[in-house]
């Protein structure tokens, strides 16, 4: 149920209910817990308001209990009964401004029970929507969460109306206490409330939160447009590692966000920077394949990039056989293996990089633990990627690529 029809049906209950606790007074037998005695000239004209009502018939029950009102020296508890009524006619009538007025002196008034309180606290808020008096919503919404009202919902009501209030400072402090509160009952966080946290964030100009909000996003409501966000935003980082651009380009393909010609095309040309041909072979055909490569005034430069990738495909796998066999470094283990995830070889990638590992002494050990954990991941082997890719350390941008990994091989 989205959150506009169930604030709906939620108002509509809560009239319900409030129908229930204010003609329940009218009686001079109610059970209240000090039951009220009215005179014969206030009761007269509540039961009459109470019978039009039953009957549909709102205006004149409305006019009755103004008579009810009129009635000279009305002691505290028969105003608090006169405007219980008077508020439950006054909504069914969608009169706001009467239900307004008769639910704020209630509120206020110490004739009326605290836990009484609570439902017309809920029905002042509804009449503020209805007349969009957004700040009289927020001050009723705050009020009922002070008195220990605990219905999620009206938090929920508050935090939309201050983001349409612009208020995106409260907006943040409230979803941080909204997050705290469904961590500590184990809620989900509906994707709705964390997409407001993100725009105020944005409003805000407060580029952390809104990161960690979009990686809140991703990690309960994974979708291809989170993905490609959080990768965009990796990459347009300052001071960007060169080495891991083509790693970058990796998680856009298995994100399925490898869409753009120029996207292809970069992701070759980086591979083939980085010896890694049979890569960039893969890619240009997957690019050709999607029609996307190969088109339009560009079509030349993307057939000449497949020669060149062919070419030197074919060079490596001449001499490729040898650099494994002299293989005895860590350097050069990690290297094999980066041409076995090339090919696509797991099985081969995954044992020359645990022979690297083992041999240690690495340079850049974040780039081989960030490189064996993917090969992991897609030899189907999550448990022991995860652990590799916790084990990443020293790069910030390979931390944050082999966390994001990570989430993949949930």
């Amino acid at each position: 149920m989205n959150t506009k029809n169930y604030r709906q049906a939620h108002w509509a209950n809560q009239l319900v209910l409030l129908t229930g606790l204010l003609f329940c007074m009218v009686s001079v037998q109610a059970q209240t817990p000090a039951p009220v005695t009215l005179r014969s000239e206030v009761h007269k004209p509540l039961a009459a308001a109470q019978e039009a009502l039953k009957n549909n018939q709102p205006d004149q029950a409305l006019n009755l209990t103004r008579q009810a009102l009129a009635v000279a020296q009305l002691t505290p508890a028969e105003r608090a009964v006169v405007l219980r009524t008077q508020a439950v006619v006054a909504l069914r009538a969608q009169n706001w401004d009467v239900a307004i007025e008769s639910l704020e002196f209630l509120v206020a008034s110490p004739e009326v029970p605290v836990a009484d309180r609570l439902p017309m606290l809920e029905s002042l808020m509804n009449a503020g929507q209805q007349k969009k008096d957004n700040a009289r919503v927020v001050k009723w919404a705050r009020q009922y969460i002070e008195s220990g009202g605990s219905k999620p919902v009206i938090r929920v009501v508050m935090i939309q109306t201050l983001s349409v209030m612009g208020e995106h400072q409260q907006v943040v402090a409230e979803m941080l206490e909204k997050l705290r509160l469904d961590a500590s009952a184990g809620v989900k966080t509906p994707e709705q409330e964390l997409r407001m946290l993100a725009v105020s964030y944005r409003q805000l100009k407060d580029n952390a939160g809104y990161q960690a909000t979009l990686r809140r996003l991703l990690e309960a409501y994974p979708s291809k447009a989170y993905w490609a966000e959080v990768i965009q935003r990796l990459a347009q980082q300052p001071n960007l590692n060169p080495r891991l651009e083509l790693d970058l380009y990796r998680l856009l393909e298995q994100t399925d966000n490898l869409e753009e010609a120029v996207e292809y095309s970069d992701m070759a040309q980086q591979a083939l920077k980085a010896g890694l041909p049979s890569e960039a072979l893969r890619v240009l055909a997957k690019g050709f394949d999607a029609g996307v490569l190969g088109q339009g005034s560009d079509g030349a430069a993307h057939a000449k990039l497949r020669t060149e990738a062919k070419k030197k495909a074919q060079e490596d796998e001449l001499t490729f056989a040898q650099l494994e066999k002299s293989a005895k470094d860590s350097a050069s283990w990690a290297g094999v293996g980066d041409v076995y995830a090339s090919q696509q070889n797991w099985t081969a990638a995954n044992s020359a990089y645990a022979k690297a590992l083992v041999l240690g002494s690495l340079r850049r050990e974040h780039e081989l633990r960030l490189h064996y954990g993917i090969s992991l991941i897609k030899a189907g082997q999550k448990d022991a990627a995860r652990q590799q890719l916790a084990a990443v350390q020293g790069d910030p941008l390979a931390m944050e690529l082999a966390s994001l990994w990570g989430l993949l091989a949930r």
